[in-house]
């Protein structure tokens, strides 16, 4: 099976009905399953009683909700960065900080690193073509740099010792949508550093953030980009605000999981590719997928972002699997023999 399309009523947590089968589901960037929490739900109705409908002004409306500006200032110190903007998505959080990259340096080019996500691509600049060391070698102490903080849809870790190298002109742009919220995003580097994220993968809300100096933060504010874009939804932006508990703990359950997949798959088939400390695995076998479905988990397997492409088999660790789901799936994968 190189795809498929499961028409739902409902978000899957442990279980999702496919074929006529019940399966475990590793599919979706879900990592926390937030939604499932029942503090998260409990603020999330208070948001909705509190907002009683989605509020699209613009940005610079005379009236202003107070929970924007809540939400950015803890994300802001969350993430030790001096200041935050929201928007409505990941990928227009990125599109945003594309534009004031290019208006920080106007004479620069935009460097794409390899597999960079479509949020910070341009119409006349796609990622790099080669291999990482390839475009590493390539990078000026003029260049707007882009990249992701990890792999997707390929599972791979980026090695940010470049960053270390850049100079004080260079804007490095990075999409941190796969690691916000599950690992650390600190990131050394002397280059005018601004991160973009969607906080509708671990957060579970419809919304993105940028993270930034606060010079590039106010400037971001003032542009008619940003300004005349729509804010996030506010019902859903209090109860990210107001149940940090319940994403703390999520997120130790996410941790306990991944650590039995570290000291269980110390030795797994070749071709599953993981990285340790990292809830997502992928694999180019054409019999993954059908093997997990086999054996009650069921993956994701399409082509992405390229629809053209091979299908890729992606399945994701989330905070809704037991203890049991975890060792279950370790038995599985190790004794899954590619062929």
């Amino acid at each position: 099976m190189t795809s498929y399309q499961l028409h739902s009523d409902h978000i899957p947590g442990r279980w999702v009905e496919h074929e006529g089968k019940k399966l475990r589901w590793l599919g979706g960037t879900n990592y926390l399953s937030i939604g499932t929490h029942p503090l998260f739900q409990e603020k999330l109705a208070d948001g909705i009683k509190k907002f009683s409908q989605n509020w699209g002004s613009s940005r610079r409306n005379n009236l202003q909700i107070s929970v924007w500006e809540e939400l950015e200032d803890l994300f802001a110190k969350k993430y030790g960065r001096p200041a935050a903007a929201l928007s409505s998505s990941g990928m227009l959080a990125g599109q945003t900080a594309l534009q004031i990259a290019f208006q920080l340096n106007q004479n620069s080019l935009l460097n794409i690193a390899p597999k960079t996500h479509p949020a910070l691509w341009s119409i006349t600049h796609k990622p790099f073509s080669g291999t990482f060391d390839a475009w590493r070698a390539n990078l000026l102490h003029t260049d707007i740099v882009a990249i992701d903080g990890t792999g997707s849809p390929w599972v791979e870790g980026i090695d940010f010792d470049f960053a270390t190298s850049l100079a004080k002109e260079n804007v490095l742009l990075v999409d941190e949508s796969h690691r916000i919220g599950i690992q650390d995003i600190g990131i050394k580097t002397e280059a005018n550093l601004i991160q973009t994220a969607s906080l509708s993968k671990a957060f579970g809300i419809p919304a993105g953030i940028i993270l930034g100096e606060v010079d590039v933060i106010n400037q971001l504010k003032s542009d008619p980009f940003w300004v005349g874009s729509s804010p996030p939804n506010p019902a859903f932006c209090y109860a990210c605000l107001h149940a940090q508990e319940a994403y703390e703990e999520q997120l130790e359950h996410l941790k306990h999981s991944i650590q039995l997949m570290d000291e269980g798959l110390k030795e797994v088939n070749k071709t599953i590719k993981r990285l340790q400390g990292y809830p997502t695995f992928c694999s180019s076998s054409p019999d993954l997928f059908d093997y997990l479905k086999d054996n009650g988990f069921l993956t994701n397997q399409f082509s992405y972002p390229d629809i053209n492409a091979p299908a890729i088999c992606r399945a994701t660790i989330s905070s809704s699997l037991t203890k049991e789901d975890i060792e279950g799936l370790i038995e599985v994968l190790l004794n899954f023999k590619d062929v």
